[in-house]
């Protein structure tokens, strides 16, 4: 796993400059115009996620690792749980990245008249915005390469990308549409989720409930790690 961790981060580190200036681009684009908003953080976790899942991917169908690698001395087993550590570990400083920059944009509102005076959200610093965009960034990386992962490993680079969009679109549209309805209609949302409601506002609770949003995505991060690890012990050269 080690072995295969740093093999991952060797290759992304020849790419690093290039994603750090598109993170910092669409980012900092992204708190120019929204200001002192935690909802810009989500954005950097997932979009480190599917960009380094890609160029991986992409290496290793130029290079013909995918078959190299079956044999080398190399287990299967650290193989993917190499990839999904790097995975997770890119989610995890993508993520941190995101909060830096929105505590920048925070002290820029704050310090800066002029700036506050053009942006969405020229408000302080808000503890428990932070709390659950950190959390949905890390969730929703974690969802989005569990996804990623399986199919790149099994299709590769060709048809990996059109499969994983598919299943994005699919897990997007069954998970924000009952939360669209909510949100527009708040009246018809069932009691259980006002209770959910009422806890992830409270400043005694929410982050307890958003801790836990971060680990159920993280689950599902390790069961498709389980089911692609099934998978790729059976694969062939």
């Amino acid at each position: 796993m080690k072995a295969m961790f740093l093999m991952d981060f060797i290759t992304v580190k020849k790419l690093l400059r290039r994603y750090l200036l598109l993170l910092l681009g669409m980012g900092g684009a992204a708190a120019l115009m929204m200001g002192s908003h935690p909802g810009i953080i989500p954005y950097f976790g997932m979009i480190s996620v599917v960009s380094v899942a890609q160029a991986l991917a992409l290496y290793d169908d130029r290079r013909d690792w995918s078959r190299f690698r079956l044999t080398m001395p190399l287990t299967r087993t650290g193989v993917v749980l190499g990839r999904y550590a790097f995975l997770a570990a890119v989610a995890a400083a993508g993520t941190l990245m995101g909060v830096a920059v929105y505590l920048a944009a925070t002290l820029a509102v704050q310090g800066v008249p002029a700036y506050a005076a053009l942006v969405l959200r020229p408000g302080g610093f808000d503890a428990i915005g932070l709390a659950w965009s950190a959390a949905a960034s890390l969730a929703l990386a974690f969802v989005v390469g569990g996804i990623m992962l399986p199919t790149f490993f099994s299709f590769g680079m060709g048809n990996g990308p059109r499969y994983a969009m598919a299943l994005v679109m699919m897990v997007s549209v069954l998970a924000i549409s009952p939360i669209v309805n909510v949100w527009a209609r708040p009246e018809a949302a069932p009691a259980f989720l006002g209770g959910l409601v009422s806890l992830a506002t409270s400043s005694e609770t929410f982050l307890a409930v958003a801790g836990a949003l971060a680990a159920s995505a993280f689950a599902l991060y390790a069961v498709s790690c389980a089911a692609c690890l099934a998978a790729y012990r059976r694969r062939d050269f």
